[in-house]
């Protein structure tokens, strides 16, 4: 932790976002105590929504109120919003960014979209089809929607047959469905039914790691 801690004061706001979410929770927080609530503010909007979640919420909540208040303000609502879903729950584990779009669209039409909008930073495979209620009714993948023609209609490639996740299912519940079904992601909904946001396979994993740490030491 102090290697990392001294590497932390020589790259500044050099260091990379992404390896924050990938350092274990005492490394994490000796460096976020080197950085500081500023620099930290500075480097989670480069992160997805649920990495930001999970490196807020070990946060001491003076730290926390400080780190929020020196968030931009698109990314502190969406932060804010995942701190607000019970602790361990879906709502916790859940990536924010999501690319969603209507069944009577093209296949020309979505990738037109994909590339005019704001996800080029954005890392994602799935796109999901929502009705006007913003209740999801499908996906379509990456791979399938670049091999179809630009003409089809989103809704005639979709693959309507998917698990919902509820925002308030517990992390462990979530972790055995995707064990049980082969799962790699699922959408998270509210509880009136709309999209909200997905859970991927490296969170799931992420529990499964925790929960088996918690049972050893339960021993």
């Amino acid at each position: 932790a102090q290697q990392a801690a001294a590497l932390v004061r020589t790259l500044g706001d050099g260091l990379d976002a992404e390896t924050l979410a990938f350092l274990d929770e005492n490394t994490r927080d000796e460096i976020v105590h080197v950085m500081g609530v500023a620099a930290l503010a500075r480097q989670l909007p480069a992160l997805d929504t649920d990495d930001a979640v999970n490196i807020i919420e070990e946060l001491e909540q003076g730290e926390i109120e400080d780190v929020l208040a020196a968030l931009p303000a698109e990314d502190r609502v969406l932060v804010e919003e995942g701190l607000g879903y019970p602790e361990d729950s879906a709502g916790r584990m859940m990536q924010r960014e999501i690319v969603t779009v209507p069944s009577f669209w093209t296949v020309g039409q979505t990738i037109d979209f994909l590339r005019s909008s704001q996800f080029g930073d954005t890392d994602f495979y799935l796109i999901f089809v929502v009705d006007p209620a913003r209740s999801p009714i499908g996906e379509v993948s990456l791979g399938k929607l670049l091999c179809t023609p630009r003409p089809r209609r989103v809704g005639e490639i979709m693959q309507g047959d998917f698990r919902k996740i509820p925002a308030d299912m517990d992390q462990e519940e979530v972790a055995i469905l995707f064990r049980r079904y082969g799962m790699v992601s699922a959408p998270v909904i509210d509880e009136h039914g709309r999209l909200i946001g997905v859970i991927t396979i490296d969170d799931v994993i992420g529990v499964i790691d925790e929960e088996a740490e918690e049972d050893l030491m339960a021993l």
